[in-house]
């Protein structure tokens, strides 16, 4: 009689594609072979049944940022103050030029600074209270229309006084000359590209973790203790930022970080009498059949067969690259097994 067998075999059950896992919202869920993990996503912390969002912004460097981090779920992402703007790197603040759209709506004269901008007045003329337009000066009378009131920003006619009074846009405040006025951090950040502190003596500026302070005092600039500098390969600090440099073999491209190998075959075959293979960094020449490479490693020289000894039985006559045996006469050319091989 014939026994029927039966096979049983346990197919494993993907609680991932059938929903039935008991992963956080927040975690992905990774099958095995007999169960299954959670692991909570970028950006979340916790044992996958349980995941809760990491605050970038806690960290001691402000989650990269140089102004100011916001925190959202699963990531971050960095702001700057007014009169700056975002980097290509997400994590910088440059400055604003904003005399270059409508001259900054100034009447007359817009001049740049670090976080901000000024408007000017050409000779004879001041800068009116809204520090954009600009009003004809007097000469007669000590009140505001007289362009010897010597307010630095804004001037107030002082009723039963028959002078005046000065007062100092928002982000200064009025010194103890009662005319002039110093800038604070809170307009444009003091003039400051990163960090900003009010001292008595006026802002002093500071950077982030991964910059440097330029000889401006104003400018931070990128160094080479941290990532690099963003350098692939060699990087140089210097007064005005990083300088990246690479090895022979390769090129800075225009990015001014990157490296890429040269492909030096491309170019007369790389000085290579016959082959030119491009490797990392490098090439090499190799030759083609009967030829040896020189020391020069460029050059290549036809082999001399007939000066090996045993060549042939008779006559050897070398050609380039080759050669060929001839027999004396009363004699044939015998090729053996071996030689046919070849």
């Amino acid at each position: 009689p014939h026994v029927a067998l039966m096979f049983c075999v346990c197919a494993d059950v993907d609680e991932c594609a059938e929903d039935s896992d008991d992963c956080h919202i927040d975690a992905l869920c990774q099958n095995t072979a007999k169960s299954y993990n959670c692991i909570c996503k970028p950006g979340y912390k916790g044992d996958g049944k349980q995941c809760e969002d990491m605050d970038e912004c806690e960290n001691d460097y402000n989650g990269g940022c140089v102004h100011e981090c916001i925190n959202i779920p699963g990531n971050y992402r960095c702001m700057c103050y007014d009169g700056f703007m975002l980097a290509h790197d997400g994590h910088n603040c440059l400055d604003v030029d904003e005399c270059l759209d409508n001259n900054g709506g100034c009447q007359q004269v817009c001049v740049n600074t670090m976080g901000s901008y000024e408007c000017m007045c050409t000779e004879g003329f001041f800068l009116s209270d809204n520090q954009h337009t600009c009003i004809h000066r007097s000469d007669d009378g000590m009140n505001c229309m007289n362009k010897d009131h010597g307010c630095a920003h804004i001037c107030r006619e002082a009723p039963g006084k028959g002078g005046v009074s000065c007062e100092c846009r928002p982000g200064f405040e009025l010194a103890k000359n009662q005319k002039d006025c110093t800038l604070t951090c809170n307009y444009g950040n003091g003039g400051c590209q990163h960090t900003c502190n009010d001292t008595d003596t006026g802002p002093v500026c500071g950077c982030h973790q991964k910059y440097a302070l330029h000889s401006d005092s104003k400018t931070c600039i990128e160094t080479c203790a941290v990532n690099n500098g963003g350098c692939d390969r060699t990087c140089k600090d210097t007064a005005t930022g990083v300088r990246c440099s690479c090895p022979v073999g390769f090129t800075l491209q225009p990015d001014g970080k990157t490296c890429k190998d040269i492909d030096e075959c491309q170019e007369n075959n790389g000085g290579c009498d016959h082959f030119c293979r491009n490797t990392v960094g490098s090439f090499e020449c190799s030759c083609q059949k009967g030829h040896k490479l020189l020391t020069d490693e460029r050059t290549c020289q036809d082999i001399d067969e007939c000066s090996f000894e045993r060549t042939c039985d008779h006559t050897c006559i070398n050609y380039p690259g080759s050669f060929e045996c001839l027999c004396n006469k009363g004699y044939i050319l015998y090729v053996s097994c071996e030689s046919r091989k070849k």
